[in-house]
């Protein structure tokens, strides 16, 4: 379930681990400038010898001393990159082998047709349930002849291609003598049947085995076929509906093809090295959590090609782990009560390591830079100034970090950074004293008492705090998302140009905090999560000029059913709500993207029941506007007729619209009918 604004090629929710990744700070890597303004830097460049550093500010170039500090104007002419100069250090590259190369582009859960193999000889195809290997000669061989709609072969199924970011389905050893493809054993799971033309005459049905949670899973398995002896071994893994086999990659030397192995509940993660010649396997690296584990951890490979860096969350907190492909642990790396985003350089002719975290006392969101040794001696934080930074350069000398920082209310800044001491040495562009007031960061305490929760509260325009306005909450939500960022606003949000106070809160079960904050909604979705939004809700309303009886909530997707969930769940905070194409029942959802969060409804019954919105849906006091695509093979629109029937049942009103071709991303007209709903409803 890929959050909406990031699903590719069409819209939708997943978080396909989001997670996600489920801490993902990919975008806070090498981000551009969250603003232009005077406190900007672009253009960094560090001269080779390690005595000066250019960059341009405002139009202009400048180079400073290293030693002395002093600045100076460069010519227009040598604005461009300076001769001798390193603009970044070069990373290594951390690609495994070629696996093939892959032709044409998957739709939405689904796979490549087709692999050409690494010496350009072959060409795999996926053709009518079965593997076909064709070369330029004309020759055929049929890999597979057995299958068929219910055991398949070369393709995976829409759940594996949806939640776990599975666009392959067959592989080739990089020396291009063996073919690794999928087999998917569907029998036992039921089709979900939607139907397509409803704008027709007739309708066709369109079956996708779409395995709900707790039903019966499709069981996977890895067959290798020798094309020198056209033999066919199985890896010894898998072949059954509880546990999943996905990820499959080759080291960059191409001597280990690996897998990633979970159990079906995805609390136990295994790293499997397979022997393509006997199929059998070796344990390479596991994990094991409590609540999940992220399914799909990175490997950033050493210059050995054996060495690796690995994301543990044994503590608690993802920090790196020195690991080889022997299976041995070298030494933990990073340490701290805090996450890590990322990894920025890895120098191993200085033993160091660059990385990004989240490690302010003052404010989790705030980004900071961090250098360690590999052998996990000499942890500094780097960026001292208590803010959140990004636009990261690193000298090549790793003496000097240049970063931006910034928060919600306040400009951006660019600073110099000392490593050898965390010293914020100069200021190379001063932000603006005063920002344009247009959010403010606020907190309050979890219903709990146990976690600080995060919120942004952005304003109108021409805001008069002697007027009163509406507010909308617009979420997402979903398990390791984020909705909030701590980098300064500059621009007014849509919302806001059209009158609206916007509210957005980062609640329990989102990123970027650790494991206890991320699992604290573990087998409880629709319960701390939607809490946290209303009592954020509740603690804005407060001020004089925000008229608490005209609240709406907005969410798409996983944010639908946030949505949902809040104006019937909480009648006394919402007054109307925004449902787009949201769950309305988790057993209506898929199995690895729900038991991954909930376990299955027979394991977890009263946790289903609390976040199933027709639990709620007789308390309905405001309006509720229900928006479905009619061909959503995601979010499917039982889910929408589900709590049309509880409403219709309570005699209750609401309004509805649906898109007789629109898929998860809806139709056209979609964003018109919220704002018509909307504007009409609370009255901006």
């Amino acid at each position: 379930m890929k959050p909406f604004s990031q699903a590719l090629p069409t819209l939708a929710l997943s978080l396909a681990t989001a997670l996600l990744v489920a801490i993902s700070a990919t975008a806070q890597r090498r981000a551009p400038p969250s603003a232009s303004g005077p406190g900007v830097v672009s253009r960094v460049a560090w001269q080779k010898d390690g005595k000066a550093v250019s960059f341009t500010n405002a139009g202009k170039r400048y180079e400073l001393n290293l030693n002395t500090l002093a600045r100076k104007n460069i010519a227009a002419d040598a604005a461009r990159q300076p001769a001798g100069a390193a603009r970044r250090s070069g990373r290594t590259s951390n690609s495994g082998a070629n696996m093939g190369k892959y032709v044409g582009r998957p739709s939405r859960g689904r796979q490549y047709t087709r692999v050409d193999s690494p010496n350009g000889k072959w060409q795999a195809h996926y053709d009518d349930w079965n593997v076909v290997l064709k070369n330029g000669d004309g020759d055929e061989v049929a890999v597979t002849t057995k299958g068929n709609a219910d055991v398949h072969y070369g393709t995976a199924s829409w759940v594996y291609g949806e939640e776990l970011n599975q666009t392959k389905s067959m592989w080739w050893t990089p020396d291009s003598k063996k073919l690794i493809y999928y087999g998917f054993d569907d029998r036992g799971v039921q089709a979900f049947h939607l139907l397509r033309g409803w704008s027709k005459i007739n309708t066709t049905q369109y079956p996708e085995f779409y395995p709900k949670a707790g039903a019966k899973n499709p069981a996977a398995e890895l067959l290798i076929y020798d094309l020198a002896s056209k033999n066919t071994v199985r890896v010894d893994v898998g072949g059954s509906s509880e546990e999943y086999l996905y990820g499959l990659r080759a080291s960059p030397d191409g001597s280990v093809i690996m897998v990633n192995w979970t159990d079906r509940l995805q609390q136990h993660l295994k790293v499997l090295a397979i022997d393509v010649d006997t199929g059998k396997t070796r344990l390479v690296v596991e994990e094991k959590q409590d609540t999940w584990q992220t399914n799909s951890p990175s490997m950033r490979f050493l210059k050995d090609k054996k060495r690796f860096l690995w994301p543990s969350d044994k503590s608690g907190f993802t920090h790196y782990e020195v690991r080889n492909l022997d299976g041995k642990l070298h030494n933990t790396v990073t340490s701290g009560e805090f996450q890590t985003a990322g990894v920025q350089f890895v120098d191993e002719e200085k033993g160091l390591i660059g990385f990004t975290a989240y490690s302010s006392n003052t404010n989790p969101y705030f980004l900071q830079y961090h250098i360690a040794r590999l052998d996990g001696k000499g942890q500094r934080r780097v960026t001292s100034v208590d803010q959140h930074h990004s636009s990261f350069s690193v000298s090549p000398d790793r003496k000097w970090v240049v970063a931006q920082h910034e928060e919600v209310d306040t400009p951006p800044s660019t600073t110099l950074y000392r490593v050898s001491d965390s010293k914020a040495v100069i200021v190379l562009a001063h932000g603006e004293k005063q920002g344009k007031g247009l959010a403010e960061m606020f907190k309050f305490k979890s219903s709990d008492g146990k976690f600080d929760i995060y919120g942004v509260l952005y304003k109108p325009k021409d805001f008069d705090p002697k007027k009163t306005y509406p507010i909308i909450n617009a979420l997402y939500g979903g398990p390791g998302s984020n909705e909030i960022s701590a980098r300064y606003v500059s621009s007014l949000r849509a919302e806001c140009r059209k009158g609206y106070f916007v509210v957005k809160v980062n609640n329990r079960g989102t990123g970027n905090r650790g494991k206890k904050f991320l699992g604290s909604n573990y087998l409880r979705l629709g319960d701390v999560d939607i809490q946290d939004h209303a009592d954020g809700v509740r603690l804005v309303t407060k001020r004089p000029y925000i008229d608490g009886k005209r609240v709406g909530i907005v969410g798409h997707s996983y944010g639908g059913f946030m949505a949902a969930m809040g104006v019937f769940k909480f009648p006394d905070v919402y007054a109307a709500a925004s449902i787009g194409a949201g769950v309305t029942d988790w057993r209506n959802y898929d199995t690895i993207y729900t038991e991954r969060y909930m376990s299955t409804p027979q394991l977890n019954k009263k946790g289903y029941d609390i976040g199933r919105v027709m639990t709620y849906a007789k308390n309905l006091k405001g309006k509720a506007l229900i928006l479905h695509g009619m061909v959503d093979d995601n979010v499917h629109p039982n889910n929408a007729f589900q709590l049309i029937a509880a409403l219709d049942q309570a005699g209750l009103a609401y309004e509805s619209r649906f898109w007789p071709n629109g898929g998860h991303g809806l139709g056209r007209g979609a964003s018109d009918t919220r704002w018509e709903f909307l504007d009409r409803v609370l009255k901006p």
